[in-house]
């Protein structure tokens, strides 16, 4: 059942919402390169799924594009110091010009950051992504293809030929261990990418085998639950840690 509007409304008033730091591991070094943050919720003493507090709200653009801003501000208020700094944007709050020029403001004001265009389009909005990323090349921000290879999602070339950064989905890993010549595919786009001078980067690490695939692809970063003893999480009330 659909989360109703009233949950994420009452979040976002009360200010009940906070921030999960997932660490982004060089492979060569095994040190913490950045951190991905993603979003956290509470309500009523309850931990709220970010998936159904988005889906709650992503039919409302106006709706999405004022809670996404506050809680993108305090992700970056909230940074772990000293580190890149990976956020997630959903095309449908950049759909707006006057959307895009809040950002193009935010971003510039923050050092070391990339943003992750996260795969969730549709082909009538193609092109207002294209321009979104126009905006960020012209203003020097970095960004990422987040979720790439992930099934049931559309392969936007334009996002895989202009991002820094290409993020393999977890579901790679899935793939090589039931097909083992599917490796072959991820070696490619690790030579692409590497011949093209950008970086890939492998989500989903669970454990030390996931590792050993990521060693044999090749890719500069890894990120995942193997990394759990690295997360940081930060509440904008003082909550105790969520599981």
């Amino acid at each position: 059942m659909k989360l109703n509007l009233s949950v994420p409304l009452s979040i976002i008033v009360d200010e009940t919402y906070g921030a999960c730091y997932e660490p982004i591991v060089e492979l060569q070094t095994m040190k913490v390169y950045g951190y991905e943050a993603l979003s956290r919720f509470r309500h009523e003493d309850k931990y709220i799924p970010p998936n159904e507090f988005f889906n709650a709200i992503h039919d409302n653009s106006e709706t999405f594009f004022h809670f996404e801003s506050i809680l993108k501000r305090f992700q970056l208020d909230n940074r772990p110091k000293g580190h890149r700094l990976f956020l997630n944007l959903d095309p449908h709050v950049v759909l707006e010009n006057d959307h895009v020029e809040y950002w193009m403001r935010l971003f510039t004001t923050h050092k070391n950051i990339e943003i992750e265009i996260i795969e969730n389009s549709h082909n009538e909005n193609l092109y207002l992504i294209e321009e979104f990323m126009d905006w960020m090349d012209e203003h020097d921000i970095t960004y990422a293809y987040d979720d790439f290879l992930k099934p049931d999602t559309l392969f936007f070339t334009s996002l895989f030929h202009r991002a820094n950064t290409i993020k393999l989905d977890m579901d790679v890993i899935q793939k090589i261990r039931t097909n083992p010549a599917y490796i072959e595919v991820a070696k490619g786009i690790v030579k692409f990418l590497k011949a093209s001078k950008r970086l890939c980067l492998l989500e989903g690490i669970e454990d030390a085998s996931d590792l050993e695939i990521a060693k044999e692809l090749g890719v500069d970063f890894v990120q995942g639950y193997y990394f759990k003893a690295h997360f940081i999480e930060k509440w904008n009330l003082d909550y105790s840690k969520v599981s």
